[in-house]
């Protein structure tokens, strides 16, 4: 390689220990810069282009941060149209604290989803909240082994099936009887032995039945006090001017009701006004609530009727005309000299309304006399975090609003709800600085109800900067060795 005399010079005075620094270049070119840093030298331009990415980075990181700790937020004074003060003792002491929604919430939030409640802690502070229904813990029912011995009819006056549960009997304290008959009534007796000789009469008032139509029920299960007896025997009575009808097998099971909780699982609506129209062989009642969404789930007659039965059909909405299907069942009293049993209550799946629909199918029997008609719906109750002192409001009325996600909900299921303070919801207020315009507002638009896609790429994008500005540190100097 070709080097110019002062270049040479410059080598020779190194080689006699000069000082003169062994890349400095006689042509006054600067150093080129590539390959790995394996000496330890400075990069100057390749340092202050990694430090600009890594400032960036860790920008948008904190961007993704403050993003998420955001996302919630999404409470805006103006708005909200109605807030309450809700009302805690004084001298209360807890973690948590609970209230019912009243009529009025369901009434002016944006929907059944009541997805528009917020709780604001002090002036700004939006908190997290869980909204709990409290529900029936399932009943635990366990079927028995049990072998059909004989099943025969007394005449005409009644079928009868007997079974043996072994000799070593669980307990038990109810049956299912299994028959192909079809639309029947008819008494029921549940008897007892534990020789098969001499019978213990366990329950003398039950009563099965089966009707087919538009509301088709069946009901063939009695039930009768916890007993071990090996043997079991079911008397139908025959149904009034029939046969006895015809017995295929039964099922024995053991049922165990659960324990009952410190909330009530229903709460019974104040029926504001009704109307009761004969419509051929039906009655129609209107029941009006006097709220809108409000939750439905049981409808129960009262009468003074003595005896009988009536397929019932209910319809439910927040409008007086054109109702949704909510349910349907039957309803009946027997109350004579062999058995004594009734069912006035019909349970249907939750459905949120104003009105009640009921018809009552009368066949061609006269309407039941005297008949007053309660409804049931599972209440809501909101919990919170409590904090002694703090002011705490709840706000509602904003339609568009969506559904919030608190870590609180998340975390419910581990609070001691027993333990929780008793709150009461104040007078509704108007909020003075709701805007009316405001709420009608269209929904989010797809990036923001969809965040994690942003939270996605600028995550992505964070990593990439990071990789990039670590390998531009790994770079170093490279001689140019072109002269």
């Amino acid at each position: 390689m070709h080097l110019t005399k002062r270049r040479q010079a410059s080598l020779v005075n190194v080689e006699r220990g000069g000082s003169e620094p062994a890349l400095s270049l006689s042509n006054g070119h600067p150093p080129r810069y590539g390959g790995r840093n394996r000496g330890g030298c400075g990069d100057p331009p390749r340092t202050s282009s990694a430090r600009l990415l890594l400032r960036t980075a860790a920008c948008l990181l904190a961007l993704v941060g403050l993003a998420a700790a955001t996302a919630h937020a999404d409470f805006d004074f103006e708005a909200w149209r109605t807030c309450r003060e809700i009302k805690v003792l004084e001298d209360a002491v807890g973690e948590h604290a609970r209230f019912p929604l009243d009529d009025h919430v369901w009434d002016h939030a944006a929907g059944p989803g009541l997805q528009d409640l917020r709780i604001l802690r002090g002036e700004t502070d939006d908190i997290g909240f869980a909204v709990h229904v409290p529900a029936k813990a399932p009943v635990r029912i366990e079927e028995r082994t049990a072998r059909v011995l004989n099943v025969a009819k007394r005449g005409r006056e009644a079928s009868e099936l007997t079974l043996d549960l072994g000799e070593n009997p669980p307990v038990a304290n109810r049956i299912e009887l299994r028959t192909p008959a079809q639309n029947f009534r008819c008494p029921a007796a549940v008897e007892g032995s534990d020789d098969g000789k001499t019978w213990k009469t366990l329950r003398a008032d039950g009563a099965v039945f089966a009707f087919t139509g538009d509301v088709a029920k069946r009901f063939t299960k009695v039930s009768f006090p916890d007993t071990r007896m090996r043997y079991l025997r079911v008397v139908v009575g025959a149904p009034a001017g029939a046969e006895p009808i015809d017995l295929a097998g039964a099922t024995v099971f053991q049922e165990t009701a659960p324990e009952t909780g410190d909330l009530p699982l229903l709460l019974m609506h104040p029926v504001q006004s009704r109307t009761e129209t004969l419509q051929g062989t039906e009655t129609w009642y209107r029941l009006d609530l006097g709220a809108k969404n409000l939750p439905v789930s049981k409808i129960e007659i009262e009468t003074a009727e003595e005896n009988f039965t009536r397929p019932v059909r209910i319809d439910i909405g927040n409008k007086a005309t054109m109702p949704s299907r909510a349910g349907g069942g039957v309803v009946y009293r027997y109350r004579t000299a062999r058995y004594n049993e009734e069912r006035l209550a019909v349970e249907f799946g939750e459905t949120f309304g104003r009105y009640v629909h009921v018809r009552v199918r009368n066949g061609d029997d006269p309407p039941l006399a005297s008949a007053r008609i309660s409804v049931y719906g599972r209440p809501r109750y909101v919990f919170f975090p409590f904090e002694r002192g703090r002011r705490y409001r709840l706000f509602y009325g904003n339609p568009p609003a969506r559904a919030p996600q608190y870590d609180y909900a998340k975390t419910f299921a581990r609070v001691d709800r027993a333990a929780a303070v008793e709150a009461r919801l104040g007078d509704a207020e108007h909020n003075p600085r709701f805007i009316a315009t405001r709420d009608a507002l269209g929904p989010h638009p797809w990036i923001i109800r969809n965040q994690w896609v942003l939270y996605v790429g600028l995550g992505v994008a964070v990593i990439g900067l990071v990789l990039i500005a670590i390998r531009a540190l790994r770079q170093t100097p490279v001689e140019d060795a072109a002269d």
